[in-house]
């Protein structure tokens, strides 16, 4: 006994002490990298729906029978039109924590309303208040991986059939972003357990150097904002590199106001500022509205702050990141912030970084010409990272085998699966590694990601009316 007890204390003592630390400065790179995976917007409601927070005990490892080890997983529940026996939809909750909005509107919810029926949002191991394990490290996520995350969903609806009043109901499963990756592989791996799945924006195909993003990005700028914008940013971006490429390094950490941390002739400094620079834009293109001319405002805001571009993309840098004393945008500084997250629930999303570390890459890089954000931040800015936050078992070389790896067990963007329905905006730069009209995928013209989340509107545009039909119907189908 007394063994056991000295074995609990090494164990909680570092656990305590790592807790305690400060929290350091979150950088620059990091914020946009968490705006990016904020999870879709949450639809406006009029009506307050009574959602009900769940427990559901799960399995450390669904797949190690030998490993008893369990956990608590939240799921959220809106009964607010459920007759017992009807239709169970579930919203599959992915890199972001589940909120009661999530299923208090939107188009889901319609439907929902319209059969009686209840709808459920999980949450993904790792993320939220769903943690099946502490400290988030590299050993303890291993257990973080889609497929923990898809076998949890099919356990949580397994509980759910326990009971009476859902024993004969049927599951439709839906998703956004990653969480439609999950309703397209969920629909694969448990065929007979959801009468149907609707994927929104899902990127499917792995990829470590995903250049094309970035790409798309310039594409929504230019058809929605125009060409002005396009080149305002394309020349800003070459007068910067023009001048850490000239040595003058110092001249533009001053104007970009780094902070004194920043090294200008460190490569790996250099690769993240230009990063963080153009996530900034691809957060407004993510989620823009075409019907609210969002870009084209956020453009004319860019052009505001200065008729020389290069001061105006500097300014709009910082009005964009709520003008921070300097913009902490060291490579070290990143690393460092994450390995303290390991050890501290801090919402970053350390847990999805390892995800795309270890099964998807999806890393945004410059590597395109076809873009205004220039050359300087390759893929190897985020294979790097992976390597010096989760160890040794994270080389390039290593990535590209897990990718490869992903791809090979569930088929990339070529899927034949039976009731499965996945939409993608035409701007949506990820549909760059989803499925297209030759893979079945209905394509909205203009829009971007999961931006038919919401109810039928007189707003939506005639593609984005059809796509939200062509769901009902299929619905009812489905249902049939």
């Amino acid at each position: 006994m007394k063994y056991s007890v000295l074995i609990i204390l090494a164990v909680v003592v570092p656990l305590t002490y790592a807790a305690s630390l400060p929290e350091p400065e979150i950088p620059a790179f990091v914020k946009t990298i968490k705006d990016l995976h904020r999870g879709p917007p949450r639809q406006p409601s009029s009506n307050r729906a009574n959602v009900e927070t769940r427990w559901i005990t799960q399995k450390l490892d669904n797949f190690d029978d030998s490993n008893t080890a369990t956990w608590e997983d939240r799921i959220l529940i809106n009964e607010d039109y459920f007759v017992d026996g009807s239709p169970i939809f579930i919203y599959l909750g992915g890199e972001w924590e589940i909120k009661p909005g999530d299923i208090s509107s939107g188009h889901l919810v319609d439907l929902a309303r319209k059969y009686n029926g209840a709808v459920i949002t999980t949450e993904h191991r790792f993320f939220g208040k769903s943690f099946p394990i502490r400290p988030q490290s590299t050993e303890n996520l291993k257990y973080q991986s889609v497929n923990q995350a898809l076998a949890d969903v099919n356990n949580v609806i397994k509980v759910l059939k326990q009971e009476d009043k859902y024993k004969d109901s049927k599951v439709i499963i839906s998703g956004c972003s990653y969480s439609a990756t999950m309703a397209v592989f969920f629909k694969k791996l448990y065929p007979d357990v959801a009468v149907g799945s609707w994927a929104s924006s899902a990127p499917l195909k792995a990829k470590v150097d995903f250049k094309e993003y970035m790409e798309v990005v310039g594409e929504a700028l230019t058809q929605l904002a125009g060409d002005y914008c396009y080149d305002l940013i394309n020349n800003a971006t070459a007068y910067y590199e023009d001048l850490f490429d000239s040595g003058n390094g110092e001249q533009a950490k001053k104007e970009l106001n780094l902070c004194d941390s920043f090294d200008a002739t460190n490569e790996k400094d250099r690769w993240q500022i230009f990063s963080t620079i153009a996530n900034v834009f691809a957060n407004l293109a993510q989620y823009q509205k075409p019907e609210s001319y969002d870009l084209a405002k956020y453009c004319s805001v860019l052009r505001s702050f200065s008729n020389d571009d290069s001061v105006a993309l500097s300014k709009f840098l910082q009005w964009r990141l709520n003008n921070p004393k300097c913009v902490n945008s060291r490579y070290q500084g990143t690393v460092d912030y994450y390995k303290w997250a390991m050890d501290n629930d801090d919402g970053s999303g350390v847990a999805w970084t390892y995800q795309t570390c270890s099964e998807f890459g999806w890393f945004q890089s410059s590597k395109s010409p076809n873009q205004p954000f220039g050359s300087s931040f390759p893929a190897t800015l985020y294979t790097d990272t992976c390597h010096d936050v989760f160890g040794s078992d994270f080389t390039e070389n290593d990535i590209q085998g897990y990718i490869k790896a992903t791809n090979d067990e569930f088929g990339g963007i070529h899927q034949n699966i039976k009731n499965l329905y996945m939409t993608h905006g035409g701007l949506d730069p990820w549909s760059k590694v989803g499925a297209g009209k030759a893979q079945g995928a209905t394509i909205i013209p203009q829009a971007s990601h999961c931006s038919d989340l919401g109810s039928i509107s007189a707003t939506d545009s005639p593609g984005l009316t059809a796509a939200k039909e062509r769901l009902a119907e299929l619905v009812a189908e489905w249902l049939a």
